[in-house]
């Protein structure tokens, strides 16, 4: 944020949001995700990224440093292994995960939430502990499916269905496979009320993609002089 903020012009930050986004759909991957972020008041939809100054020691790439592989390791040939990874996907995307990137849960799993935090109208769900159990969620459902849900609760009516749904699931004795596909008929509704439906983790920034591989290859070399 404060690089936008302190880095940005004053005619870049009074851009109009931008209009409607298509985004992968791990659903069904025929129909992209139609998402439009004036309508979900959720901010230009613009964000300013830092120059590649520092390009060389702070991969991996991206605000969540989903771009080029973690390897732990503090030392300049460290640094340079990372980078190199990282670098290539930077510029050649096909080389990145792409769909593969995205969170997924890695079991069943279900959520347990303080009933402080939960609408007054389910708050009488929670357990002895003071917490509402909500689930079950799929092996393989995207985590933020469920994680940019709308934390505000302007859109209640949505969210109450949702949660409804979810706690039900949770309390009925039914079979897993049952509970799946009640689960996969909330689908709409979470996309519907999520901040944020773009699961891909490692898209976007495509500096230089357009380059001869030549140029990319100086460039590489360039910035490994910073």
């Amino acid at each position: 944020t404060h690089v936008w903020d302190n880095f940005s012009s004053l005619t870049y930050k009074e851009l109009s949001p931008v209009d409607e986004l298509e985004f992968f759909n791990p659903f069904d991957e025929t129909h992209p995700i139609k998402f439009k972020p004036k309508e979900r008041d959720v901010a230009p939809g613009y964000y300013r990224t830092p120059s590649l100054v520092s390009v060389w020691s702070s991969a991996p790439l991206l605000h969540n440093n989903m771009l080029g592989k973690f390897n732990g390791d503090p030392s300049v040939a460290g640094r340079m292994d990372a980078f190199n990874d990282a670098i290539e996907k930077l510029f050649w995307p096909e080389k990145r995960l792409n769909k593969d990137s995205i969170w997924r849960t890695q079991d069943d799993c279900s959520l347990h939430l303080r009933k402080e935090f939960a609408p007054r109208t389910l708050r009488g769900l929670a357990d002895r502990d003071g917490y509402i159990k909500v689930g079950m969620i799929p092996k393989g459902t995207p985590i933020n499916l469920v994680a940019n849900l709308e934390p505000d609760f302007r859109h209640l009516d949505v969210f109450l269905k949702i949660a409804n749904k979810l706690i039900k699931i949770k309390t009925t004795d039914v079979s897993r496979d049952e509970a799946a596909a009640e689960f996969n008929q909330l689908i709409p509704d979470l996309l519907a009320a999520n901040k944020c439906p773009d699961f891909v983790e490692d898209k976007g920034h495509y500096f230089g993609t357009d380059l001869p591989d030549t140029d990319k290859r100086a460039l590489i070399e360039y910035l490994k002089t910073f």
